[in-house]
């Protein structure tokens, strides 16, 4: 059972709120479930939970994020062929985003816009979104954020180092996308349910074995 003791930051003021109209519908006598409902809602939504690592390996690549393998597909990126692995954060899942792996922020943008459906084409160009440009070791790899239509933007901490799984904002609906290099070993699939700091895949050993020789 996930523990919902610890709720992101993102949610104080929301939890606070009906927190404060529950307290005052138990003084009234008036609406007392209602408001209860609605306060447990909000700490559920952004709830925190504590996540232990799928693995310790420097090469392993984390989920980002709690939710459903959308899709794998090989892409154009960073002037080189990538593989692209795409999780959809679902309505129950929790909303914390974490580290994939151990990474330095190389480049950081982010862009206003829609809250679209995910489901949507025109969501990928038109919704708010961000972007992270990572290295870890000598793999350079990027995370893409999109809004989804339960959103009200993307939170997120500034950043220039951070340790795998650790939390660095809150998404409460959209879509996560690490572009990995084309070499990574992906060990989910399409459809497969992950929760966040669980193993994606892991980057090629072929820079380790590299740097050993040399």
């Amino acid at each position: 059972m996930q523990n919902i003791g610890m709720v992101a930051k993102q949610g104080y003021k929301y939890i606070f709120a009906f927190g404060v109209l529950f307290l005052l519908s138990l003084a009234l006598g008036a609406c007392q479930i209602l408001f209860f409902a609605l306060f447990s809602i909000c700490v559920f939504w952004f709830r925190n939970p504590e996540r232990a690592l799928g693995s310790d390996d420097e090469y392993a690549v984390l989920s980002p994020i709690d939710g459903k393998i959308k899709s794998i597909e090989k892409i154009y990126y960073f002037d080189t062929q990538c593989v692209a692995v795409t999780i959809r954060k679902g309505v129950f899942d929790a909303g914390a985003l974490r580290a994939p792996c151990d990474m330095e922020l190389l480049e950081a943008k982010q862009r206003h816009g829609l809250f679209l459906c995910n489901a949507m084409e025109a969501s990928k160009n038109l919704n708010e979104r961000a972007l992270f440009v990572c290295k870890n070791l000598d793999n350079k790899f990027a995370v893409r954020i999109i809004a989804g239509p339960l959103s009200k933007g993307i939170s997120f901490e500034n950043f220039s180092r951070l340790k795998a799984g650790r939390r660095f904002g809150f998404l409460s609906s959209g879509e996560v996308i690490l572009i990995l290099p084309a070499n990574a070993r992906i060990s989910v699939s399409v459809g497969e349910k992950v929760a966040s700091a669980g193993i994606i895949g892991f980057f090629s050993y072929e820079e380790k074995d590299a740097r050993q020789s040399a």
